[in-house]
């Protein structure tokens, strides 16, 4: 891992090293070209791993996850020098595990993978200006707030859908 401040080396094991490694989705987020479509579906994947959970662990998983990220994506950001680095991808993360919760089947997490990820691209308003927030929570704000955006819009087309039928 390199130090982007000079050619120093971080050590794997102190607050940089576990900030970098939390905060890059386990190093996912340094794989090119789509670290953030990567990080979005290690999000959908925690979330399947924890679809069987109640609402209540989910939560905690949550939050867990995103008061992480505020702490380690500012560490990382000023570790790399860029205010929202490409690599940091624990916000693809937790914003993408929001925008699954309490969907149940394929369609409906394949539905939010790709309306997250359009989302999180685009940024439409208030997105934007959600991104302008102080370092760690900047990072993690907006897709957070993309993720029940898209929690929401995906409701809404399943619950529109079964209105067919």
């Amino acid at each position: 891992m390199r130090n982007l401040k000079g050619n120093s080396r971080v050590p794997p094991f102190s607050r940089e090293g576990v900030s970098l490694f939390l905060a890059t989705g386990a190093f996912v987020g340094y794989l090119r070209p789509f670290p953030g479509t990567l990080g979005a579906l290690q999000g959908i994947l925690i979330y399947w791993l924890t679809m069987k959970f109640s609402l209540f662990y989910k939560l905690i998983i949550l939050l867990f996850i995103t008061f992480i990220g505020i702490y380690t994506s500012k560490i990382a950001s000023e570790l790399i020098q860029k205010k929202d680095p490409d690599e940091v991808i624990i916000d693809e993360i937790s914003g993408a595990y929001l925008a699954s919760l309490g969907k149940e089947t394929f369609l409906e997490i394949l539905f939010v993978f790709i309306i997250f990820r359009v989302i999180d691209i685009t940024k439409p308003y208030p997105l934007k200006n959600i991104e302008r927030a102080p370092t760690g929570l900047g990072i993690m704000l907006d897709d957070l707030v993309a993720g029940l955006i898209t929690n929401l819009i995906v409701s809404l087309i399943i619950f529109g859908w079964s209105g067919l039928k």
